[in-house]
């Protein structure tokens, strides 16, 4: 198993970088989700296709380059679909057994032209229909299909679909999610693919971003108590915020050895979801803690707009639980 980037890898990372660095200003980092124009923008560098399936007229990324686009979308603050549209919903269209849907989804999907979600459900299935909820379905308000995954099976179902609703809620990071309701409605079944295997890739992408995250928090902090004065002197000179900056930096260290863990297992291997439970559930934790920390350096001005620590925050909270929370993780351990 190797650990280090290839050079394709190297170029994907430096592409996403100055992509968002471009595009975004770190002052309001995580204020408001992508726009439209920026995710066209990220379709038509060929980043979405190049972490579907070749199968799909994608270029086949694995894990790991999973991780290093979502670590850096993580690092920007960034509110995207990412982990939910593409290596969620599009992955699995894309594998999912049906020619014509991996044709009219994949494809738009790719471009950036269209959003997709991922919905897990308790739902009941009468031949094509399905009827059930699924509650705070990321990306759902702008979805224009949804990949509902219930229990042990997958469906595609149109955002126009007869019988579906969706009434928009938001979150704690800003960002619009749906409160899904199917109520007989028509759904394609995913007949291929792997529902565990799915699920373990978005939160992998939400670990990645938990450690982008965790960086760009912990190297504010550094930068902001450098300069922050108290009884004329730098309040990094304190050997109690020096201490906390340690146990920041030691556990920013651990989550990224874990992340890395489990990014380097192929997917299909039998390995693979645990190991993402496991970052998960470490991961999760230390990443609130972190931020959490983070915010209490800063002072009061760490749970204002005028700084980006307080919404950095947000965001982590939400990656956090989303998918399943770290005590959901430790618990699918044990199982």
């Amino acid at each position: 198993m190797n650990i280090t980037p290839s050079e394709e890898q190297v170029l994907l990372r430096d592409t996403v970088s100055r992509f968002l660095a471009d595009r975004t200003d770190p002052a309001t980092a995580g204020e408001e989700p992508i726009s439209q124009d920026d995710w066209r923008a990220l379709g038509e560098l060929g980043l979405f296709g190049f972490l579907l399936p070749e199968a799909a007229g994608g270029l086949g990324g694995g894990p790991q380059d999973v991780m290093i686009v979502a670590e850096e979308f993580g690092r920007a603050l960034a509110i995207t679909p990412l982990a939910e549209g593409i290596v969620g919903a599009a992955d699995a269209i894309a594998r999912g057994g049906d020619a014509a849907a991996i044709e009219t989804w994949v494809a738009a999907a790719m471009t950036g032209d269209h959003v997709l979600a991922v919905a897990v459900a308790d739902v009941s299935n009468d031949g094509a229909r399905l009827t059930g909820r699924a509650d705070f379905v990321l990306s759902a308000v702008d979805a224009a299909a949804l990949v509902v995954i219930g229990d042990g099976a997958t469906w595609l179902v149109e955002r126009a679909a007869e019988g579906l609703s969706i009434d928009p809620v938001r979150l704690i990071d800003g960002s619009a999610a749906g409160m899904v309701r199917f109520d007989g409605t028509p759904a394609l079944a995913l007949t291929q693919g792997d529902r565990d295997t799915t699920l373990a890739m978005i939160r992998l992408c939400h670990v990645a971003e938990l450690v982008g995250a965790m960086s760009t928090l912990y190297e504010q902090t550094v930068e902001y108590v450098r300069q922050r004065q108290q009884f004329g002197v730098a309040i990094g000179t304190f050997q109690v915020v020096q201490h906390k900056l340690a146990r920041m930096f030691v556990a920013l260290e651990q989550a990224r050895s874990l992340m890395l863990k489990a990014a380097i297992v192929d997917r299909d291997d039998a390995g693979f979801v645990r190991g993402v439970l496991g970052a998960k559930a470490y991961v999760a934790d230390a990443a609130q803690r972190l931020a959490e920390e983070a915010v209490h350096l800063h002072g009061g001005m760490g749970v204002t707009d005028e700084l980006p620590v307080g919404r950095g925050l947000r965001r982590v909270i939400l990656l956090a639980r989303v998918f399943g929370s770290a005590s959901e993780a430790r618990v699918a351990l044990a199982a």
